[in-house]
């Protein structure tokens, strides 16, 4: 089955940015005209939260991809492009001289209870590999425990000296936004 490709917010465009604001377009781990292979930094990031609402309701509101994608930090777009397939794409980052917006297209699975999971299905402009699994537990009267275990690995085009400098930045974003999301469902659950 083919999916449509997701669309890029125009003022994002796919792609690496350098800092003197040249795109470098890239397409599955080369950068268009070069032999040059992309570094890849799997992360493997996890965390969990405790929300004040039953686990059906935490369910409902996080197999609500759309709808929750409200929650991660730095998202500019989260749209349903099939069925349960989404793009995301995200704000632009950087560090030294690197700047990139990370986008990926992942496909969701449930066992319709307490377990979500999406994986990754590198769709056309995809420049971030993607897996991970939310579970959902309760955790006495009316709680649930929100665990999100995730590997995000983007693809950078940095020389081998700045490779430490891009692998200690994509760890620490990836843990960062993983607990701002995990605070923001939290909060989004017991507002609700």
């Amino acid at each position: 089955m083919s999916l449509p490709p997701c669309r890029t917010p125009a003022r994002l465009g796919a792609g690496i940015v350098s800092r003197a604001g040249n795109r470098v377009p890239f397409r599955n781990g080369r950068i268009f005209g070069s032999r040059l292979r992309m570094a890849k930094f799997p992360t493997d990031v996890e965390g969990a939260v405790t929300a004040r609402v039953p686990l059906e309701r935490a369910y409902a509101y996080l197999w609500d991809v759309v709808g929750s994608s409200d929650c991660i930090p730095g998202l500019e777009s989260c749209e349903r492009i099939g069925p349960d397939t989404y793009c995301f794409v995200y704000q632009e980052r950087s560090t030294g001289p690197v700047s990139m917006v990370v986008r990926y297209t992942a496909r969701y699975t449930t066992n319709g209870r307490d377990e979500i999971a999406f994986e990754g299905i590198a769709a056309e402009g995809d420049n971030t590999d993607v897996s991970g699994v939310i579970s959902l537990r309760p955790t006495g009267e009316g709680a649930t425990k929100i665990t999100l275990r995730q590997t995000l690995a983007p693809d950078t085009p940095v020389p081998r000296l700045l490779q430490g400098l891009i692998r200690s930045f994509v760890q620490g974003e990836a843990q960062q936004a993983l607990e701002g999301y995990l605070k923001q469902v939290a909060a989004a659950l017991e507002r609700a």
